[in-house]
């Protein structure tokens, strides 16, 4: 039996990379998937947004609930900065939740764990910084701008049940004087005009999406693009749920729609670039993630999917940046720690193998493929019994992995 599994995890290092899994990235549902409820007649000042998010927030949680304001992406640091310093002072004069001081957050994030404040925060992710902290929820957020207004999103997510306890969304007036100052680089930027029904429709969509209802929220996508035909955001969304969903033809339809409505949209290359791995032209998937990550440095899934491409052609070193890349803007994502330890079994490097596979269990002790990732490197270290232990233990998680036949791969990220 020992020989036998060291000839699957041989076979794994050695095999090319396959590309058919589905998104890893999923919470609880949460009890409310959606924030139409939040959103408010007309346009707020950020000020006023704050305010009223605080309260909503407030509301949804116990009095006396730790939470952690860990971050707010935006398309200026400033800015999402500015937001999570407000929120937080807001919390700490209303005096009914209790806050982690904001000094603890950013000491702890850039000389414990290294989490650097840029990319996306996924609720997944917002778990495991609450862990680390100590809080009882996490609140991140996002802040996208528009031609006509900004939209302001906040997401408070409990750290014992990875569920969604509140959401708020506010639309902002863009001459907000605070907007103005910060935002003066930016000035020339064009930006994409959106229908509010058809907003509300791409909240929802998201939501949905991040609950893994494929399905469901393919129907809010649509319904967005009904409201508005001219939603980028709505088809570079749709796309990449049609490649997750393997409908590729309508995925790339949709993306190629994206980017003539919005040439600037990020997203739209992304799920193209996916398509294209589908369709098996890497050339072209690597044209698109280059592109994306050209409009959003700080696209982690985009240097993920592209290290795939890298390694696919045993590229190894750049395979293993890319990766690393990732890791830096999303730094507590168990997926890419594994993903990386994987690529340094590839190069025989497998102590740092080891090294992210632990990164990876300690962030996620479900994540069977971490499991897998160290056992191979403990098998081809020769040390039988600490690669029999992992090898089982993922087994325990994910029975798929009992058959000696399956090979190994990193799951795709749409």
């Amino acid at each position: 039996m020992n020989k036998l599994i060291g000839i699957m995890v041989f076979s794994f290092l050695l095999s090319s990379i396959c590309w058919a899994g589905g998104n890893k990235d999923k919470t609880a549902q949460s009890k409310n998937s959606s924030d139409t409820a939040s959103e408010k007649a007309g346009l707020l000042s950020l000020d006023e947004a704050i305010a009223i998010a605080t309260k909503e927030i407030e509301t949804a949680l116990d009095r006396g609930t730790e939470i952690a304001v860990y971050k707010i992406t935006a398309s200026h640091d400033k800015i999402g900065d500015y937001i999570a310093d407000s929120l937080n002072d807001s919390f700490l004069m209303h005096k009914k939740l209790v806050p982690l001081a904001r000094e603890t957050v950013l000491q702890y994030a850039s000389t414990e764990q290294q989490f650097q404040l840029s990319g996306f925060v996924s609720d997944e992710s917002a778990v495991s910084i609450g862990q680390y902290l100590g809080a009882k929820v996490v609140i991140t957020g996002t802040f996208d701008s528009y031609a006509d207004f900004s939209q302001l999103r906040l997401r408070a997510v409990d750290v014992r049940t990875s569920a969604l306890v509140a959401a708020y969304a506010a639309q902002i007036e863009n001459k907000d004087p605070l907007l103005v100052n910060i935002t003066v680089p930016l000035r020339n930027t064009s930006l994409p005009h959106v229908a509010d029904s058809a907003l509300a429709a791409l909240n929802r969509g998201k939501d949905l999406f991040t609950e893994g209802k494929y399905d469901e929220a393919i129907r809010e996508f649509t319904d967005a693009i009904r409201l508005d035909p001219n939603f980028s955001d709505a088809y570079s969304y749709r796309a990449r749920l049609y490649t997750a969903k393997e409908d590729i033809d309508r995925a790339l339809a949709d993306s190629n729609t994206a980017i003539k409505l919005y040439p600037n949209n990020a997203i739209a290359y992304y799920a193209r670039g996916n398509a294209y791995i589908f369709k098996r032209k890497r050339d072209l998937a690597i044209a698109d993630y280059n592109q994306a990550i050209k409009l959003d440095p700080n696209y982690a899934l985009a240097y993920i999917n592209r290290s795939v491409m890298y390694s696919d052609d045993d590229d190894n070193d750049r395979a293993i940046a890319d990766a690393t890349k990732a890791i830096s803007i999303e730094p507590s994502n168990a997926v890419f720690y594994a993903y990386r330890g994987y690529m340094y079994n590839h190069k025989d490097d497998y102590d740092r193998a080891i090294a992210d596979a632990n990164q990876a269990i300690k962030l996620n002790p479900n994540y069977a493929f971490a499991y897998i990732v160290r056992a191979a490197a403990y098998l081809l270290k020769k040390d039988e019994n600490r690669g029999i232990t992992d090898y089982n233990q993922a087994i325990k998680i994910e029975p798929k992995y009992a058959d000696l036949n399956y090979i190994a791969f990193p799951d795709f990220l749409f």
